[in-house]
């Protein structure tokens, strides 16, 4: 685990047992809005760059279509000869 999740994992224990040992319900909208109020103030820096996502190049993308096609007709026509085989056998 990480450092950040373990103390995310931290904080959310101690905030449910904190609401749990008040009466309080788990979750809450009291919680929710005290969580993500510790968000905003710890994360307001973070960086609000979105990851641009690519194509792959038209070989990559040509194979990632063509691969599981022609893996599926080679399925059918093993499946329709095997049925035909054990009809013969039979």
């Amino acid at each position: 685990q990480t450092f950040l999740s373990l103390e995310y994992h931290v904080f959310s224990f101690c905030t449910e047992m904190n609401a749990e040992r008040i009466g309080c319900f788990w979750p809450n909208p009291a919680v929710e809005r005290f969580i993500i109020s510790i968000h905003k103030h710890f994360f307001s820096n973070c960086s609000l760059e979105h990851v641009v996502f690519v194509d792959p190049p038209d070989d990559t993308l040509t194979l990632l279509i063509l691969v599981p096609v022609f893996l599926t007709l080679a399925m059918v026509v093993l499946v329709v000869w095997c049925s035909k085989r054990s009809d013969i056998l039979a």
